[in-house]
């Protein structure tokens, strides 16, 4: 048989309640020329027996198991496995527009030189189906010095699609608990600049569901670690000439993850940790402006005023919440 066009990895892990609908959408696609790899990673839901019932009722479905080892070597198990000319990483819990693959398809053959990645809009809704917002896409690439940060992607996978040559033998890295995809996606841009085709109309529907937020000391240490995704990211950029917006965007994420620490706590010495990343940008204060400029001059020059500042204002938040049920917006 020739290879298929798309080659779509969806890692599985104890989502039975949602992977019939995602399965669903991909299988009544329009267009034919696919595989769906499922990586079930080490389920106990019964999602494990779905992915072999799926995969034994269509020719187009393979089911792969591994032992449990997060998001990150779901995906990589599939990549390993995946035979199409373009990887689609999608998540267990969502959907794929009706009409996706064939919108893709066509975006991509219109040129003689088929794009290396190809970028769309995502659909973020709720359980019954209804539009909360939109991902936007970013803007074209046609120039080699037109990264992500400069085209505006905000560097989620499932927005998009890879040529499987451009992946090579990348791969994301599973030692990050957080952020892995962030980083996967920035090398994935620039390896991929100059030929990224971008498709104005929504692809993908990213379900967002309404939890309680339980973030404590042992958790946030993983958000410590991830601020090493951004750091990273902004000396390429440095190293590139294009110190804005990676700054911003480090600054940003730095002093959010910082305020967690100085509220909840962390492992001994990630307060410093952090503090000192932020000291060695100071030279483009110049780029910050409004509040984040000034928590960053609070971190820079009263650490102790700043910390007082976000103790206090998370207490009120907690208050507040406690009073009117607290619940925030999330989706590992």
């Amino acid at each position: 048989m020739n290879a298929p066009e798309f080659s779509i990895i969806v890692p599985v892990y104890n989502t039975i309640v949602y992977l019939s609908d995602c399965v669903s959408s991909i299988l009544s696609q329009d267009f034919q020329s696919f595989e769906l790899i499922l990586v079930d990673d080490g389920s106990t839901d019964g999602s494990a027996d779905m992915c072999d019932e799926l995969a034994a009722q269509d020719r187009r479905v393979l089911c792969v198991h591994k032992l449990n080892g997060g998001v990150s070597s779901a995906r990589n198990a599939g990549i390993e496995v995946a035979q199409g000319q373009y990887v689609w990483f999608c998540d267990s819990d969502d959907q794929i527009c009706s009409g996706a693959l064939r919108k893709l398809a066509q975006a991509l053959s219109q040129s003689s030189d088929k794009p290396l990645m190809a970028a769309f809009p995502v659909e973020q809704i709720d359980g019954d189906g209804n539009r909360l917002g939109l991902i936007p896409a970013p803007k074209s690439s046609v120039s080699s010095n037109e990264g992500p940060l400069q085209c505006g992607d905000l560097l989620f996978p499932y927005a998009h699609v890879f040529q499987r040559s451009l992946i090579g033998d990348e791969r994301f890295d599973t030692t990050l608990a957080l952020l892995e995809d962030r980083d996967f996606l920035y090398k994935m841009f620039w390896k991929a600049a100059g030929s990224v085709a971008v498709i104005d109309e929504p692809l993908y529907r990213y379900l967002i569901t309404r939890e309680d937020s339980a973030v404590n000391s042992a958790s946030v240490a993983k958000y410590v670690d991830a601020t090493a995704v951004q750091d990273r990211i902004l000396r390429n950029e440095i190293s590139l000439g294009h110190p804005s917006p990676a700054f911003e965007l480090f600054a940003s994420h730095s002093i959010g993850v910082l305020s967690m620490v100085a509220r909840l706590g962390s492992r001994p010495g990630d307060y410093e940790l952090l503090r000192n990343r932020l000291l060695v940008y100071r030279n483009y204060l110049s780029f910050l402006h409004g509040a984040t400029k000034a928590k960053y001059l609070l971190i820079v020059h009263f650490p102790v005023i700043f910390n007082v500042l976000t103790r206090a204002y998370g207490m009120c938040k907690s208050l507040r919440g406690n009073r009117v049920g607290s619940t925030v917006l999330i989706k590992e």
